[in-house]
């Protein structure tokens, strides 16, 4: 069942959103780090280091020379942290929200992907403890007894490398430590039905051996009306440590996830909401029913109000990953030999109206990595890296999707992927402040499909009128698919191979302004293969690939007490896979992924940090991000004869599609990129009282501030997402050394409704928009020893 497996993508951080660190940090100067047992925060008045891995080496966060940005335990247990999409509130440059069957579609700074099933790889890397995610569900239920997220921003090309032409998310788990017996655990209450409980303990099991187990479990009702939006789940993770010398170091590791419940579920917005005055009414509301029969009435001549299926409350989740890895590290001693191999099994079986239709998909996906690195010692003065990488993924897919009543389109399909690459990159000190950087990385991809489509052609219902709905006009070419009559169906057999092989690579330089300031610049590219998608030919993609400038500095100044980060970037988008309804081959409608042309992204981020006190700390980061579309064509289905443009806002050219019935040819240049606010502001001060016997009440307040923007790319009104403002505060009694806590927190503040991600109902061209969470408040409690 393994083969060579794993991909180890150690991480990285420039920005410190996170609470301050503990002096935790010096254990992971040592290639074979543990987690430290759990203490008190240091009492200085400055700026905690973090220590990051970013370039597959222990580095001063301050010192590296990336844009990125760390999130560490403590401010993710304060976040209330769970699932990927609520990462967004810390981090302004990411947006992720979710999409139906249990998947999060991420977008950093524009550059992202709508990927609502296998065929559809994102363009953000996630990866947890080193390894690669493939699919887009897998990373749901990880987030707990973590070290710390570091999310990098702009192509990851050399490093790195597969599907992160946006940038990487690298989730790192809590490690075993030999130093003793620890335990923690927290428990959660609040609206919406929500229980939430994690805990965690560390045993040594020798003077050489220690054994962490951590498991976590939630239950939360649905934030809209019809109970969709919920989250329900089990996870439980398992890791032992082998420390035979003190050369090496040996980790293995396990854990399963469930991820159940009714899922994703969106409202109507075929303007602002269906409902303003209450934008969390589901779709299965009375509104959204009559909104679909009258839309039934005109696609039919009035004769079928039910034509189009009505939304249900029968929707649900079930997903299933488990995986085992082992991080091998030794030292060599004039350098240090990583081995990560990997196996991760996803299956995913889900029923979604988020489409604007009833979606069944059954989901399948065995994962194998491997990734060797060897890297310089930790003093040596030139840093490199050079190292090798293989993942295969077998993936199987079973779609039936019921665009109305005339209509069903099933798919089943089988998609192999196999993926090496070989990288390097070094840093040479050219004199004591001033540093030079080279990296190239080879990649060598080849995916295949076989499966085939099959279409229901019932016959013109007696009594319909002569209109010609497309839903009615499909053709079954022959000889490349089969008609059955007596089923009503075609049949399209496809299958094919493609290959791809690129070189990409990065450069840089930095320099010491002073003790505690770096200036940095980097060129890199990055690359994403290309594919297919369920249709007989034409069904293939091209890649895509990113070029990225950065400029940046971070500094340290008035004795370690007030920290300032600013970066500059510049990007181009060269052949942006898009994915979306249009039409395939033999017959009908499905998901395809287009080239839709090139775009412009360049900005600039600051963070700033200032603890004026032990008891104080600021931090503000503003975020501006000028995006465009350079070109943007693409097509979108015409499903009724009536129709007369595309449910677009872009400029359109009407036309006869591959199958025969009518498309739009859509013309979006010039149109900023979806999920990309031009200005994103977070901010938060926490102030912490001391009390008796060294205890403290910790008191947080903090907001997000988004200009406006689309959620989709067809530019709707219904997608528009306006100017937001959503605030959070909370309030924490700390008993001595943190052993015990309790508290009370409230998440936006003003119930904003802000629209997440979005899917256009095909036959009506109305958006189904999926939102983020409403005003929630509850309760917590923990305890660390």
């Amino acid at each position: 069942m393994m083969r060579f497996i794993a991909l180890s993508l150690t991480t990285t951080s420039m920005m410190a959103l996170a609470a301050p660190a503990t002096a935790q940090q010096a254990a992971l100067t040592s290639p074979h780090a543990q987690t430290p047992e759990p203490q008190a925060a240091a009492a200085d008045t400055g700026i905690a280091d973090i220590v990051v891995t970013a370039q597959r080496r222990s580095e001063n966060l301050q010192k590296t020379a990336l844009a990125v940005s760390a999130v560490d335990a403590a401010a993710l247990r304060n976040a209330g942290i769970s699932q990927p999409s609520d990462l967004t509130k810390l981090v302004p440059a990411l947006q992720l929200a979710p999409l139906g069957g249990g998947g999060t579609q991420v977008t950093i700074r524009g550059v992202g992907n709508f990927a609502p099933f296998l065929y559809s790889e994102p363009a953000v890397a996630i990866n947890y403890d080193g390894v690669y995610l493939a699919r887009s569900a897998a990373p749901n239920g990880l987030f707990f007894d973590l070290e710390r997220v570091e999310v990098l921003k702009g192509p990851q090309g050399t490093l790195y490398g597969r599907n992160a032409t946006g940038g990487a998310i690298n989730v790192i788990s809590a490690k075993p430590v030999i130093s003793g017996i620890h335990a923690a655990g927290d428990i959660e209450a609040g609206n919406f039905g929500l229980i939430r409980g994690s805990a965690m303990i560390n045993l040594p099991l020798g003077e050489d051996v220690a054994l962490r187990i951590a498991g976590q479990a939630i239950s939360r009702g649905g934030y809209l009306s019809d109970g969709y939006l919920d989250d329900k789940g089990q996870a439980i993770r398992g890791q032992l440590l082998f420390k035979p010398t003190g050369a090496l170091s040996i980790n293995l590791a396990a854990d399963y996830i469930h991820q159940g419940g009714k899922g994703p579920g969106g409202v109507f917005a075929p303007g602002g909401f269906l409902v303003p005055s209450d934008p969390y009414r589901g779709a299965t509301s009375p509104e959204s029913q009559a909104l679909l029969r009258g839309a039934s009435l005109g696609i039919t001549g009035g004769a079928n109000p039910n034509f189009l299926p009505p939304f249900g409350t029968d929707g649900y989740t079930n997903v299933k990953s488990w995986g085992i890895s082992a991080t091998i590290n030794y030292n060599l001693g004039f350098g240090n030999l990583t081995v990560l191999p990997a196996y991760r099994n996803t299956a995913n079986d889900f029923k979604h109206y988020v489409g604007g239709f009833p979606l069944i998909s059954t989901e399948r996906s065995e994962q194998e990595t491997v990734e060797v690195r060897l890297s310089s010692a930790n003093r040596s003065p030139i840093k490199w890296v050079v190292g090798g990488y293989y993942f295969h993924d077998a993936s199987s897919l079973y779609s039936d999707a019921r665009q109305g009543i005339a209509r069903t389109i099933t798919i089943a399909s089988a998609l192999p992927v196999d993926s090496a690459a070989g990288f390097g990159q070094v840093t040479v000190p050219l004199t004591s402040r001033f540093r030079v950087t080279g990296g190239v990385r080879y990649t060598d991809e080849t995916k295949s499909q076989t499966g085939q489509n099959i279409s229901d052609l019932p016959p013109v219902p007696t009594g319909f009128p002569a209109p010609a709905i497309v839903f009615y006009n499909a053709v079954c070419p022959a000889p490349a698919a089969t008609l059955n009559v007596a089923a009503g169906t075609c049949t399209g057999p496809f299958a094919g191979r493609v290959h791809y092989k690129k070189v990409t690579w990065k450069g840089g330089v930095e320099f010491d302004a002073g003790p505690n300031s770096l200036i940095y610049a980097s060129a890199e590219q990055g690359f994403k293969a290309g594919g297919f998608y369920p249709s007989l030919p034409p069904n293939t993609f091209r890649p895509e690939k990113i070029f990225a400038l950065t400029l940046g500095s971070k500094n340290r100044f008035f004795g370690n007490t007030l920290q300032f980060n600013a970066e500059a970037f510049y990007w181009k988008y060269t052949d942006k896979q898009v994915s979306h309804l249009g039409p395939v081959l033999p017959e009908g409608y499905g998901i395809i992924t287009e080239n839709a042309g090139k775009a412009t992204i360049y900005g600039a981020e600051a963070d700033l940090i200032w603890r004026p006190t032990r008891a104080d700390r600021l931090s503000v980061n503003l975020q501006y991000v000028k995006s465009k579309y350079d070109t943007f064509l693409y097509s979108v289905p015409l499903l009724s004869a009536t129709a007369t443009k595309a449910a677009v806002t872009c400029p359109q050219t009407v036309a006869t599609s591959i199958t025969g019935a009518r498309t739009a040819t859509v013309d979006c240049a010039g149109q900023v990129l979806p999920q990309t606010p031009r200005w994103t502001l977070n901010a938060s001060y926490q102030r912490t009282f001391e009390i008796a016997n060294q205890a403290k009440v910790e008191a947080i307040v903090g907001t997000k501030v988004q200009s406006s923007f689309y959620v989709g790319e067809e530019f709707l009104s219904g997608e528009f997402q306006g100017t937001s403002m959503v605030s959070y505060a909370s309030l924490t009694y700390r008993a001595p050394g943190d052993r015990f806590s309790v508290g009370a927190y409230v998440d936006n503040i003003e119930n904003q409704a802000v629209k997440a991600s979005s899917f256009v109902q095909p036959a009506i061209g109305v958006p189904v928009v999926i939102l983020r969470a409403p005003r929630t408040f509850g309760a917590r409690a923990g305890f660390r020893f």
